[in-house]
């Protein structure tokens, strides 16, 4: 699978399973925030069978995470249900707004191991907790591993150039997506990630960008990626896993009727 992936990343775009991540219409991803085995697994064929792009299997639900050998046991089975869907596998720590914490070196421990495994179509890394992030993904990628790298603010929206700043590092880092979440204190806050969305794309356009303001004031964002630069969404399919999730099947229905409009547009 990880040797396909190899192939499929040129400089100019990634490519997974025939999904193209980068331009367009936004790929819908779907968290899976389960915390026993069968139900993570139950989800994941639930998620697959309907077709979904991408699934998130967020580890740090999982109530045996500290266990390594149930989370390979776990891993092999859903990289098997996800054979046409692309795989996401994340930690969260409970400042990023996860479930789990561990140290730095646990941490990174946890990374290389999934790497080695060649499972998961692509890793969350949360960079700004690695002291040698570059190290790691560097680690990653030579397992043929593809990093998304992300960073998350629950209380507030970062000035537009910090979160340009933030992305343009996970960059240089080596991240080969990155994605930022914000919080939203007023419609300013909106426009602003939005903003910093545009200027990153034009400066980097081959580089594949996930932004998003949350909560219901920042729900546009989460259904504008075709127009400002955005190549994942979130959505829920059950339970959100984070403010402002719409549910899987409005999510795929207002992203077709913006990209057949835009289409339109063009031709006329």
């Amino acid at each position: 699978m990880n040797e396909e992936l190899k192939d499929n990343k040129t400089e100019n775009k990634i490519e997974i399973k025939g999904y193209h991540i980068g331009g367009g219409k936004p790929l819908i991803c779907v968290p899976l925030v389960e915390r026993r085995r069968e139900n993570i697994l139950t989800a994941a064929k639930a998620a697959a069978g309907k077709g979904i792009p991408m699934i998130e299997w967020r580890m740090d639900w999982y109530e045996h995470v500290s266990v390594w050998e149930e989370v390979r046991d776990v891993l092999q089975e859903l990289a098997e249900i996800c054979r046409d869907t692309i795989l996401l596998c994340t930690f969260r720590s409970r400042n990023q707004g996860g479930e789990g914490e561990m140290t730095e070196e646990e941490y990174q421990k946890f990374l290389l191991h999934l790497a080695e495994c060649q499972k998961a179509d692509l890793l969350d890394v949360e960079t700004a907790r690695l002291s040698q992030a570059e190290h790691v993904i560097r680690e990653i990628h030579k397992t043929s591993g593809l990093v998304l790298a992300s960073q998350h603010y629950f209380s507030h929206t970062p000035e537009t150039a910090c979160m340009e700043q933030e992305l343009q590092r996970m960059k240089e880092q080596g991240a080969d997506i990155g994605k930022i979440a914000v919080m939203p204190q007023k419609p300013i806050d909106v426009v602003r990630l939005l903003e910093a969305t545009v200027r990153v794309k034009e400066t980097y356009p081959d580089y594949p960008i996930v932004t998003m303001s949350m909560g219901s004031m920042g729900m546009i964002s989460r259904i504008s990626g075709q127009q400002f630069g955005s190549c994942i969404t979130f959505a829920s399919f059950g339970q959100e896993s984070a403010p402002g999730q719409l549910p899987v099947e409005d999510m795929s229905e207002i992203l077709d009727k913006i990209a057949e409009n835009m289409e339109c547009s063009h031709e006329a």
